[in-house]
């Protein structure tokens, strides 16, 4: 896995700061760091590694070259021990933190920002960062706490607001997460962040026209992975299949190993009928993450689809075994039953889905016609009648899951 160089932009700009206020530098690093950001990576890095007992700044830079590679170990390894040799390099601090989340070490993540926090109080990045992850803790009590701390000592910074939303949105009050980002995006209309977050949340509440222009005002300042499947994403929400196709499939050259981007592409195709090139695209997103649940989805519909009755009930059953309370996979599971005559196992999982959605009206429908051919004719009647009065509902509509970490390290330092 390597990380781009936007990811690192954020622990760039604490080098940077580091660097601005060192007294002395030695002309090494300075040529390393010039080096660095000229892009002459390789260059850099040989540099720095003949030098004689490193500086802490030398070792802070090693590693950002390494987390910027995706060197995880390595990275941790040059910014700890440039941590050992200057405990106040504030860069090094941050990133080794965003080194410790990537590698999963979210209790040595926090630790790192407390400390960091707690010598620098004001170091509004590392509060942020800590309230991101007790977002993901679902901690939000804390949450909340860190941010109320960071909106005080920054009232016009838009970022707190943008990880406010956040948590906001992850308690299920959407309609005030875009209010926040909407009052971010106030402080900062061309923020790159801001203009991510507002058109997520505008895409998650079906605000196609918004959420499409933001996204594409945000692509157009930084096309950051994050933003370019969401973009796409509201390409697929107003049938732009085409177009979203080419974004999924430049992702994809980008970054061969994103289970969720081959699933996204597949679900595109198989929206267009090509179930041909959808199928691999599900088979590869499940061979990369075996818990991608909506890829057994489609592969267990395109199974069915073909006429494959078993293969179709096998992925299926994958799909409610890992998440039994995925509604529209016991729909599909139920109408492969009774295709096959299996009525009564048909009969279970309408009746599960109908308690997993109340308001779905293909499960009720097919749960009347499972009960017409069981001969409950009164049952199936009252199915029926209230599949009838259901509006068309959304079961059928794809899962578009934000790629994970979209904001942190992606956009932390380029808000404004």
């Amino acid at each position: 896995m390597r990380i781009g160089s936007i990811a690192v932009l954020a622990v760039l700009g604490l080098l940077k700061l580091s660097l601005q206020r060192a007294e002395a530098q030695d002309a090494a690093f300075q040529k390393a760091f010039a080096m660095y950001q000229a892009g002459h990576v390789a260059e850099a890095r040989s540099l720095l590694l003949s030098v004689q007992n490193a500086s802490a700044l030398d070792l802070s830079l090693l590693g950002t070259i390494a987390f910027g590679e995706g060197s995880l170990p390595d990275a941790e390894r040059y910014l700890q021990r440039a941590i050992a040799k200057e405990p106040g390099l504030a860069g090094a601090r941050f990133t080794l933190a965003t080194v410790l989340e990537a590698e999963g070490k979210t209790a040595d993540a926090k630790q790192s920002l407390t400390s960091l926090v707690s010598r620098q109080p004001a170091h509004l990045d590392a509060v942020l960062a800590l309230a991101r992850l007790d977002i993901a803790d679902h901690n939000f009590d804390s949450a909340d706490r860190w941010l109320s701390r960071a909106k005080a000592a920054a009232p016009r910074d838009p970022r707190p607001l943008v990880v406010l939303a956040r948590l906001r949105n992850v308690q299920g009050k959407s309609e005030e997460a875009l209010g926040l980002a909407l009052k971010a995006k106030s402080f900062a209309p061309d923020g790159p962040a801001v203009l991510y977050a507002v058109g997520t949340l505008c895409l998650q509440m079906d605000l196609i026209k918004d959420a499409t222009t933001n996204l594409e005002r945000a692509a157009s300042i930084e096309p950051a992975p994050a933003t370019l499947y969401a973009l796409a994403s509201a390409r697929v929400a107003n049938r732009d299949l085409a177009a979203a196709i080419k974004i999924y499939e430049d992702l994809i050259k980008a970054d061969p190993s994103n289970a969720q981007v081959h699933y996204a592409l597949g679900a595109a195709y198989f929206l267009q009928g090509q179930n041909d090139a959808a199928k691999p695209c599900f088979e590869r997103s499940v061979a990369l993450e075996p818990n991608q649940v909506e890829s057994f989805y489609y592969l267990g519909q395109i199974a069915d689809q073909s006429g494959d009755k078993e293969k179709s009930i096998e992925f299926l059953k994958t799909v409610v075994a890992r998440r039994p309370d995925h509604a529209r996979a016991h729909i599909a599971l139920g109408m492969v039953y009774r295709s096959t005559g299996q009525f009564e196992d048909s009969k279970t999982e309408l009746e599960t889905a109908i308690r997993l959605s109340p308001d779905s009206q293909k499960a009720h429908y097919q749960l009347g016609l499972v009960l017409n051919a069981l001969k409950a004719n009164q049952q199936a009647k009252e199915q029926l009648e209230i599949a009838n009065q259901l509006r068309a509902s959304s079961d059928e509509r794809v899962s578009w899951q934000l790629l994970p970490s979209q904001t942190d390290a992606t956009h932390a330092k380029n808000v404004q």
